[in-house]
């Protein structure tokens, strides 16, 4: 990882050039305008509607500059116009697959609701913000903590083996096969994976939250307004979004030049067989 992590950092500084324009306009523009427009949804009619939309399509152009950018480290000598192709070629294959892991964590994450509508837990009454119910019986509740405890260890452990889906798709042009693929090249790797995965979830976090709590604090007095968005929380959206654009920089470098190093070492080992 130690080895990895100094790639990543050479290939950065080797390929700024390239690397900011593309994340100035598909990772930080697009997630400044969708943090900007989130308290707009609460609005009623059709306006709540059109924002939801607008942030799923700039979603997507996050991804795919996310994409882009591992396409970057994957092979930084074809330059930012074959990586911005490819991952123009392979974004339908990413969000298929991404929704494919979607509805598979839904069905892991079924048990819980289901829990609570038998145990009788009004979830129309927590939504309009009741209390929901009576207090759940002991036994539920013991059951939705060791699911709950469960159910995070199982989702560490797949995102660490599912970690190399993006370069493989992007590199090796699989589809649903990029699952078994990831599932072989993370096997020696996988504790290791974990490490750096809480670490990253941890430093972004503090870091997301301290953005946050400064910027917010001292541009909402500074740029006070009335509305759902003014220009303070605009300018808090876009202070955030640069944190938030430099981690999705680097995880996508790091994610790619993971792939390179597991891959290459994992054919060292065949062809020495």
């Amino acid at each position: 990882m130690g080895t990895v992590w100094d790639r990543t950092t050479e290939f950065l500084s080797d390929n700024l050039s390239a690397i900011i324009p593309i994340a100035f306009l598909a990772i930080f523009l697009p997630s400044a305008l969708s943090a900007s427009i989130k308290p707009l949804t609460a609005q009623p009619g059709a306006t709540a509607l059109t924002v939801q939309v607008l942030s799923l399509v700039l979603m997507i152009v996050t991804l795919w500059g996310q994409l882009a950018i591992t396409a970057l480290a994957l092979d930084p000598g074809s330059g930012k116009s074959a990586a911005t192709a490819l991952a123009s070629k392979r974004l339908v294959p990413v969000i298929g697959l991404m929704l494919v892991l979607l509805l598979g964590m839904f069905i892991l994450v079924l048990p819980i609701p289901v829990a609570l509508g038998l145990a009788g837990f009004d979830f129309q009454a927590a939504m309009n913000g009741g209390a929901g119910a009576a207090d759940l019986p002991t036994s539920v509740g013991g059951f939705l903590l060791l699911y709950c405890l469960f159910l995070t260890v199982v989702l560490i452990w797949l995102g660490a083996r599912l970690a190399l889906i993006t370069p493989i798709l992007l590199m090796e042009e699989r589809w649903f096969g990029a699952l078994a693929r990831s599932f072989r090249l993370t096997r020696p790797i996988t504790l290791k994976i974990v490490g750096v995965m809480i670490l990253y979830v941890i430093v972004w976090g503090v870091s997301i939250l301290a953005a946050n709590l400064v910027f917010g604090s001292i541009l909402r007095l500074v740029a006070e307004g009335s509305g759902p968005v003014t220009i303070g929380t605009v300018l808090t959206a876009a202070a955030v979004s640069v944190i938030g654009t430099a981690f999705s920089v680097l995880a996508s470098a790091f994610v790619g030049r993971l792939y390179l190093a597991v891959r290459d070492a994992r054919e060292a080992i065949v062809d020495s067989l």
